[in-house]
């Protein structure tokens, strides 16, 4: 249930209940003076004068059935002493009237006189109370002939004091109840909406305290569904995200103290190599024309290797930054394949590398690539084979086919393998898996990780498969370019 409806039901409440209990008051006041005496009697007379009641509306009967067979007993003092008699037991007399006068009252009714009674002919089905004389009565009226013809009438008066001295004394205690209600009903609706509203807002102000505080670990649980859930729900998602960012900022912050070290390590290498060098050029240790031409080549590969380094960390950083422009445009993957092949043949024909490529005719190899990124993956890849093969001839094997809606290229090469629990990390940054970290070998550590990242900016997947002693096969995929792709060049899938 929302806010805004438990308001309004409080609210309509609040105005209802006491609407409610001022027609109530209303009703009792009005059938106190006004209403039927029946009524009365039945809510607030015990069992047994309810009992004495019914007694007197059969005696009513039976003295109607008198007037109508024998009205001549109306004149009799004696018979109408009788039923004074009976009739006093549920607090009623009679009084007898006999043309314009009376000729029998009960004793409490003397203060009774002939222009307080009802008309002849009168229909009096309805017993009001009236205030006759101080008094509050309920008269039932009996008209007949006597037998010279003259107009009769025996009134039945019951005396409703007590009922009304009743209604009087407990309607104070009604009134006060009546408050007390009120009073009770809308402290309890507005206790039951306060909480509903005032507890969620706690919570939510304990959650800020802790998030304040740094501890990211404290979570809400929503309450309701209502307007304040929904909030709780909201904060609870912004508390999560919150603490996925500062993870990643410190993961980042890790990772960039990580990558600071690994790059002033890996540099330092060349640097003091061609410091060595330099030195020893210097110092005279070259003494030689041959010596000297010596250092001068060693230092100068150094150069070149420390500037390949410096590039493929700018590189990198630029990956990383998510700042490397790329150029897409479709183009025949196979076509392309071979093309950089015989290439490759080119320049490695006079260094023992046999290079072999297997292109499956079996579907389309259109993709939606940039050119020059994707021949450094492959540069990267076979770099990095030949950099670890130690066989006398090298053997590299491409493989090209399709499945579903990408294609699939393999390069499988004859070297010493990489170990099982290696091959998760080959391709994060500086990692070696025979050297750990060290640079015998050459390069920047980067190649893998700059393949990836190439990699992943087409949407495609790199992996690796190796068995020691077994030569070790990296594979990547790339999606097809369909019919439907966006005609835009620069799209990125």
């Amino acid at each position: 249930m929302s806010i805004r409806l438990r308001l309004l039901i409080s609210y309509l409440a609040m105005v209802l209940v006491p609407i409610f209990f001022v027609i109530l008051s209303t009703l009792l006041v009005a059938l106190l003076f006004k209403g039927d005496i029946k009524e009365l009697e039945k809510t607030y007379l015990p069992p047994e004068q309810q009992k004495a009641i019914s007694e007197t509306d059969q005696f009513y009967i039976d003295v109607h059935k008198q007037a109508l067979n024998d009205p001549e007993q109306f004149s009799n003092p004696s018979y109408l002493k009788k039923i004074d008699n009976e009739l006093n037991k549920s607090d009623t007399g009679i009084v007898v009237r006999k043309g314009k006068s009376i000729t029998y009252s009960s004793s409490f009714l003397k203060g009774i006189g002939i222009d307080d009674l009802p008309m002849f002919g009168l229909i009096s089905d309805v017993d009001p109370v009236e205030r006759v004389d101080g008094q509050y009565l309920t008269i039932r009226k009996l008209d007949f002939y006597f037998p010279d013809h003259s107009e009769g009438s025996i009134f039945f008066i019951t005396d409703a004091n007590s009922l009304a001295k009743f209604v009087r004394s407990s309607f104070p205690i009604i009134f006060v109840g009546i408050i007390l209600i009120l009073v009770v009903t809308n402290g309890l609706l507005t206790y039951l909406v306060s909480r509903s509203i005032i507890r969620p807002i706690r919570e939510l102000q304990r959650a800020a305290n802790h998030i304040k505080e740094g501890n990211l670990n404290y979570s809400i649980e929503p309450m309701s569904k209502d307007e304040l859930g929904q909030l709780a729900q909201g904060f609870e998602e912004m508390r999560i995200r919150l603490k996925e960012s500062i993870e990643k900022q410190v993961a980042y912050e890790e990772n960039r103290t990580e990558l600071i070290a690994n790059i002033s390590h890996d540099l330092k290498t060349p640097i003091t190599t061609i410091k060595g060098y330099v030195e020893g050029i210097r110092d005279g240790v070259a003494n030689s024309p041959e010596k000297m031409d010596r250092y001068i080549e060693t230092i100068y590969k150094k150069s070149i290797n420390l500037d390949h380094m410096i590039d493929e960390l700018f590189l990198y950083s630029k990956l990383d930054l998510q700042r490397l422009p790329f150029n897409f445009e479709r183009f025949h993957f196979n076509h392309y394949l071979e093309d950089f092949v015989e290439e490759l043949r080119f320049d490695w024909e006079d260094k023992n590398v046999e290079i072999d490529l297997h292109i499956k005719n079996n579907g389309d190899y259109l993709i939606i690539g940039d050119r020059e990124h994707l021949k450094r993956v492959i540069n990267n890849i076979v770099d990095n084979s030949l950099k670890y093969n130690d066989k006398e001839t090298k053997k590299l094997s491409f493989t090209l086919s399709t499945f579903d809606s990408h294609i699939l290229f393999k390069m499988k090469d004859n070297g010493p393998g990489i170990p099982e629990e290696s091959l998760p990390m080959i391709f994060e940054r500086f990692y070696r898996a025979d050297l750990a970290r060290g640079t015998e070998k050459g390069g920047s550590g980067l190649g893998l990780s700059i393949a990836k990242r190439i990699i992943e900016e087409h949407h495609g997947s790199i992996w690796a498969e190796s068995k020691v002693g077994q030569g070790t096969t990296i594979l990547f995929t790339l999606k097809k370019s369909g019919d439907n792709d966006e005609k835009n060049p620069n799209y990125r899938g």
